[in-house]
C-alpha cells in the first residue's frame, strides 16, 4: 500500500511517459512536489498543482486544447520510438500535475501503440486533484486513427469501465468499427482524413471543457494547421539526443505564425517547464 492507503502497482520499465503514472511515488506527507518557478519573478518554490492551475475557457465552442510534449536540448522528441528515456522524476510529478487538469487525453493511435497507452489514473487522490481542477473525476482517452489499424489488445482497451474514444472518419471500415464498438466508443469526424475541428466539437458535446494532446508529432501539426491550440506546456530535458528529429510537431503547413506568449519557466532536475498560452485577446 501507498502511503495514502491506495495500492501501488509497480512497472520495473518505463516505456512512455505515460507509464509514468504506473510507477509509485511515495511521500511521507502524500503532498505533491514543489518545484522552482523562475518566471515569472520572484524566484521562489511552488506547488505543481498551484502552478498549473489557471483559467482554461472554451474558445468559439469547442475545448480548450493543451498540447504537452518532452523534447531534448537539441529538439529530439523521442528515443527508440518513444520518449520515457527523456524524463525524470521532476517531469513524472509535472506530467502526472498536467493530467489532472483535462477532461479528454487526444493521442494518435502510433503514440498510444508505442508508448502502451492504459487507462488513466482513476486513484482517489488523482480524482480528487481532478475535481478541485474542475475536470471529470476520470479522464478519457481519445485516439486517433484514420486506418484503424491499431492492436485491441492495447492496455487503454481492456478496462470496460474506462472505455476510451476512438476518433476517426466517416468513410472507416464498418467491418473494423464494429469490432472496436466492442472496446470503445467512436466518434466519426471527416471524410478520408478525421476532421479534428469537428472532432473537439463532439467533445465538447460530451460535456468536455478541457482537451490535452500528448502527440504525437503528426497529431500536434494537424491541429497547429487548424489553428486550435490554445497552450503549449513543453519540457525539456537535460540530454542531447542527436541524430535527425522533426521537433513536436510535424506535417501540418501553417498558413502564418501563430504568437503565444510564455506563462511561467519552472526547473527541477536540470529540467525546464515551459509554459505558453495563444495569444487571445481578454486571456
Amino acid at each position: 500500500m501507498g502511503a495514502c492507503g491506495e495500492p501501488l502497482i509497480v512497472v520495473m520499465v518505463i516505456v512512455g511517459r505515460n507509464s509514468y503514472l504506473e510507477i509509485p511515488f511515495v511521500s511521507k506527507s502524500c503532498q505533491h512536489q514543489r518545484v522552482h518557478r523562475l518566471l515569472p519573478p520572484p524566484v521562489v518554490e511552488v506547488d505543481t498543482d498551484d502552478a498549473y492551475r489557471d483559467s482554461r475557457p472554451m474558445v468559439d465552442g469547442r475545448p480548450w486544447l493543451m498540447m504537452n510534449m518532452i523534447s531534448t536540448i537539441d529538439g529530439v522528441t523521442e528515443v527508440g520510438g518513444v520518449s520515457g528515456p527523456l524524463g525524470g522524476p521532476g517531469d513524472k510529478e509535472v506530467f502526472g500535475t498536467i493530467r489532472t487538469l483535462p477532461d479528454i487525453i487526444l493521442v494518435g493511435s502510433t503514440t498510444a501503440t508505442a508508448e502502451h497507452y492504459s487507462p488513466p489514473s482513476s486513484s482517489v487522490s488523482t480524482k480528487a486533484r481532478r475535481l478541485s481542477a474542475g475536470a471529470w473525476p476520470v479522464a478519457r482517452v481519445a485516439v486517433v486513427s484514420g486506418s484503424l489499424n491499431f492492436d485491441l489488445a492495447l492496455p487503454l482497451f481492456t478496462r470496460p469501465d474506462q472505455r476510451p474514444i476512438v476518433v476517426t472518419t466517416e468513410d472507416a471500415d464498418p467491418t473494423r468499427l464494429d469490432q472496436i464498438a466492442q472496446r470503445a466508443d467512436i466518434m466519426q469526424c471527416g471524410t478520408g482524413v478525421v476532421d479534428l475541428s469537428r472532432a473537439l466539437q463532439q467533445m465538447a458535446a460530451l460535456g468536455a471543457k478541457v482537451v490535452l494532446s500528448e502527440g504525437g508529432p503528426t497529431v500536434n501539426g494537424a491541429l497547429l494547421a487548424e489553428n486550435l491550440v490554445d497552450e503549449v506546456l513543453i519540457s525539456i530535458s537535460p540530454l542531447i539526443g542527436g541524430g535527425e528529429s522533426h521537433g513536436i510537431a510535424r506535417g501540418g503547413a501553417l498558413d502564418q505564425l501563430q504568437e503565444f506568449a510564455l506563462r511561467h519557466v519552472l526547473t527541477e532536475d536540470h529540467f525546464l517547464f515551459l509554459r505558453y498560452v495563444r495569444q487571445i485577446q481578454n486571456l
